[in-house]
């Protein structure tokens, strides 16, 4: 039954990326928003055909920033699914087959991961046009994925855009949960580490109840500098993260003593 309903859903997402690039090739995107809100449009069909479903605490802003914890390719698809964004990505995703043709198509801004100084006035004036887009924009200082264990540190470099523009920053988080015994959320849901990708799709695909649950905080108003800014924003995102962790184990509790009253 496994087998059957994962190639299901891999069939299903082809067919959605597929209709997706078919879009942008007959009705090209005239603004950042514009390819913001189609690939909302698709990203809602997207992740539900991947079998997860979500839940949203709080309202992400109008526009300005908007940064998260990272734990998976996942995250961008769900991010999405909710609202339209901007988003930020690693300068390699652009080269990716197909994948790097989408995100160019949806407007995305592509920065180089650990770039030297040099590279800031690059990556501030594309910000900063992405700030005036229309949407958020989001990103993940953390700079990589994890397996949900701990949140690392954030990589400063694009709080200088938040400064630079004066732009609203604003904090959230993204936890995964699952209601499937058989399913490691944080081998099988994250994507962290030096896991391959075609391999965690499989296992993703395969899962069964898994629950994204996203939280929009306060906008972060701590912000003498980038030190301070990036600081004060981790400190929300771990505390939003562990409220969305105890809550996912009640859920998940409530859930495995309903099915074993049940069974019994």
């Amino acid at each position: 039954m496994r087998f059957f309903r994962a190639c299901w859903r891999i069939l299903h997402v082809v067919g959605l990326l597929i209709a997706l690039a078919i879009d942008f090739l007959l009705r090209p995107s005239s603004s950042p928003a514009k390819a913001g809100e189609k690939i909302h449009h698709y990203c809602k069909r997207i992740v539900r055909a991947l079998g997860v479903r979500w839940t949203v605490e709080g309202t992400a802003l109008g526009r300005g920033a908007v940064i998260s914890n990272h734990l998976s390719y996942l995250d961008i698809l769900v991010f999405a699914a909710v609202q339209p964004f901007v988003m930020v990505a690693k300068a390699e995703v652009r080269t990716w087959p197909g994948i790097g043709w989408l995100t160019r198509k949806a407007g995305t801004v592509f920065v180089v991961r650990g770039g030297s100084p040099a590279t800031y006035p690059a990556v501030n004036r594309a910000m900063a046009e992405a700030y005036r887009s229309g949407l958020p924009v989001l990103f993940f200082p953390e700079g990589t994925t994890t397996n949900g264990s701990e949140i690392l540190s954030f990589r400063r470099g694009l709080f200088h855009s938040v400064l630079n523009e004066g732009v609203a920053l604003q904090a959230a988080s993204i936890h995964y949960s699952s209601g499937d015994l058989a399913v490691s959320v944080a081998d099988d849901v994250c994507w962290w580490g030096d896991a391959l990708l075609a391999p965690h799709i499989w296992r993703l695909v395969q899962a069964d109840e898994v629950r994204a649950s996203v939280c929009f905080g306060d906008t972060v108003e701590e912000r003498n500098d980038r030190f301070i800014l990036s600081q004060t924003a981790r400190e929300q995102i771990v505390t939003m993260y562990r409220d969305l962790s105890l809550t996912g184990m009640s859920a998940m509790t409530t859930v495995h003593e309903a099915e074993l009253v049940e069974a019994l």
